[in-house]
C-alpha cells in the first residue's frame, strides 16, 4: 500500500510544475453524480464510450450509463444529496443532469430493466424536477422515496412503482396518470394506460431502529448497505427516516450493524429495534444501558431472521465495541486498522498466508494515508521539493494535495483517485489530474503509465477484494484472503 501511495505522489509531483494555467476538466462532483459501488460488479459507460468497471468515487454526468450484474449494487448521489440505488441486474441511463441556480436540480433518468430505489430531497426551486422514465411510464416527483421495478412478464414490459414517503405522479406512455401516495403502488403494463387509482402495498417485514435523543446512528445491513438516522445516507432499499427513526422495509436475514455517535454525553444510548409485519409486532430488542461520550464511535450488531411466513426474529445486541472510524462499522472478519501501513501490510500478509478464504479488511484513515505519503516523498527522484502533503478521503474518492517547489516557483498540486474491485482484484484509477498547459496526449500517456504501475503493484494484494468503501475520513478494502 505504501508503494502505491508513492506512485500516486509521482503523478502529483509531475503535475505540480505545470499548474499555472488551470483549465476545466470533465464532469465534477459539484455538477454531477458520485457513484458508490457497494457489491459485485458494476460497469459504467461515459459519453457513449465502452463499458468499463465502475469504481467508488466515479463521476457520472448526462449521457452516462450504469449497469450492474446479478450481484452488483451501487448508489448514485446527486450534488444536492438525492440518491438512486441501483439493484442487481439493473441498467440506468443518466439522460440529463443539470444544476439550476444555487440549489436547483434537473434530473432525468431512464431505467431499462431491474430495480431502483430513489430518495429525492424536496426540490427547492420551481424549475427543479426529478423524472424517472421506463419503457412504459414516467415517474415525476418533487421530494419523496420510491421504488421502481422494470421486468419482462410473458414478453411484455411491466413497470411497478411503490411509494415510501410523499407521492409520485406516474404517467403511462399509453396515456393517463396515477398519483401514488405513501404505502401504495401502481403497475403500468406495456401498451396499457395508467390505472385510475393506486393499490395498497401488501404488508412486508419491517425493522424500526431508534435511539435516545441526541444519539445519531447508521444501520448497515448484511449486504453492506447503510441507512442513517439523519436521512443523509439512504442506501438500503425502502429505508425511510423520520424523527431520527430508521425504518427498513427491505429486510434480509443476517447480522445488522449499528454505529452510534452522540452530539452530547448520554447516560444511555437507548438503542432498540422492533420487527413487525403490518400492525403486528413480532420482536423488540433493546441494547443494555450504554453511555456514549462526545467523540465516541460505538458499534453493536443484532442478528435478524425471517420465518417462511415472514415473521421477524432477532437475537440480542452484541456487546458494544469502540471503533476508530466510520469505515469500521461496515467491515467484518479480521480487520487491520492499527500500526503503520508497513506493519498493517505485514500482519495482513501473514494472516492471509495462514488463513485461506477468511473475511478480512484493511482500514486507512486520512492521517494514516497522509503520514505514509509524506514519509515516502524522500524516496522520490523528482526535480522538485515536496512539502505539505495531505490526503483526504470522502465519498467522491481519495484526494491528494502537495506543495511542489521547483527553483523559485512554488505551486499547489492536486489529484483525485478512485478505487474499486473487479473479479476480486483491487483497482485504482486517476479520476482527475490538471496539468494546465501540458498537451492532453502527454497527460494521457502519463496517466496510462502510472495506472499500469498501480495495476502491477495491486496484483499481489492478499485479498480477493469484494468492495472498497470510501467514507469521510477513511477507506476500507474488504474481501476474503487468497
Amino acid at each position: 500500500m505504501k508503494k502505491i501511495l508513492v506512485l500516486l505522489l509521482i503523478v502529483i509531483v509531475a503535475a505540480g510544475a505545470f499548474l499555472f494555467f488551470p483549465r476545466p476538466g470533465g464532469a465534477q462532483a459539484a455538477n454531477a453524480a458520485t457513484l458508490a459501488v457497494l457489491r459485485g460488479d458494476v460497469d459504467a459507460q461515459h459519453g457513449g464510450g465502452v463499458f468499463a468497471p465502475a469504481l467508488d468515487g466515479d463521476i457520472l454526468a448526462g449521457g452516462d450509463v450504469v449497469r450492474s450484474n446479478q450481484q452488483g449494487r451501487a448508489v448514485l448521489t446527486f450534488f444536492e444529496g438525492s440518491t438512486l440505488s441501483v439493484e442487481p441486474g439493473s441498467e440506468v441511463h443518466v439522460t440529463s443532469l443539470a444544476r439550476t441556480g444555487a440549489s436547483g436540480l434537473q434530473v432525468t433518468i431512464e431505467q431499462t430493466i431491474g430495480r431502483t430505489w430513489a430518495s429525492v430531497n424536496k426540490l427547492s426551486t420551481p424549475d427543479s424536477r426529478f423524472e424517472l422514465k421506463t419503457p412504459t411510464s414516467t415517474a415525476i416527483v418533487r421530494g419523496t422515496t420510491f421504488e421502481t421495478t422494470v421486468e419482462v412478464v410473458n414478453g411484455q414490459t411491466v413497470t411497478t412503482v411503490k411509494t415510501g414517503e410523499g407521492e409520485v405522479v406516474v404517467q403511462a406512455a399509453s396515456g393517463g396518470e396515477t398519483t401514488v401516495t405513501a404505502g401504495t403502488q401502481v403497475q403500468v403494463r406495456q401498451g396499457q394506460p395508467a390505472p385510475a387509482a393506486p393499490s395498497p402495498q401488501p404488508p412486508t417485514p419491517r425493522l424500526r431502529f431508534s435511539a435516545a435523543p441526541g444519539v445519531g446512528f447508521s444501520v448497515i445491513d448484511p449486504r453492506g448497505l447503510a441507512c442513517g438516522s439523519t436521512g443523509a445516507l439512504r442506501q438500503i432499499p425502502r429505508c425511510d427516516v423520520a424523527g431520527g427513526t430508521v425504518t427498513i422495509g427491505d429486510v434480509v436475514t443476517g447480522a445488522f450493524s449499528v454505529a452510534l455517535t452522540a452530539a452530547a454525553p448520554v447516560a444511555d444510548a437507548g438503542l432498540q429495534v422492533v420487527g413487525s409485519r403490518g400492525d403486528t409486532t413480532d420482536v423488540t430488542v433493546r441494547l443494555p444501558v450504554r453511555a456514549v461520550a462526545i467523540g465516541d464511535l460505538v458499534r453493536t450488531t443484532v442478528t435478524v431472521t425471517l420465518a417462511p411466513d415472514g415473521k421477524v426474529g432477532a437475537g440480542a445486541f452484541s456487546a458494544p465495541e469502540q471503533i476508530s472510524s466510520v469505515c469500521g462499522a461496515e467491515t467484518s472478519g479480521r480487520v487491520f486498522s492499527s500500526g503503520t501501513l508497513d506493519e498493517r501490510a505485514t500482519a495482513m500478509n501473514a494472516f492471509a498466508a495462514a488463513n485461506k478464504g477468511q473475511a478480512a479488511a484493511v482500514i486507512l484513515t486520512n492521517a494514516d494515508l497522509t503520514a505514509a505519503a509524506a514519509g515516502g516523498t524522500k524516496d522520490l527522484q523528482a526535480p522538485a521539493t515536496i512539502s505539505n502533503v495531505a490526503i483526504t478521503v470522502d465519498n467522491a474518492g481519495l484526494h491528494l494535495t502537495a506543495q511542489a517547489t521547483v527553483g523559485p516557483i512554488s505551486v499547489t498540486a492536486n489529484g483525485d483517485v478512485i478505487a474499486g474491485a473487479s473479479n476480486g482484484k483491487l483497482l485504482l484509477k486517476i479520476r482527475s489530474l490538471d496539468l494546465g498547459i501540458v498537451p492532453s496526449a502527454v497527460k494521457d500517456q502519463l496517466i496510462a503509465a502510472v495506472e499500469k504501475q498501480l495495476a502491477d503493484n495491486t496484483a499481489g494484494f492478499p485479498l480477493n477484494v469484494s468492495r472498497v468503501a470510501m467514507r469521510p475520513g477513511c477507506l476500507a478494502v474488504m474481501g476474503t484472503t487468497r
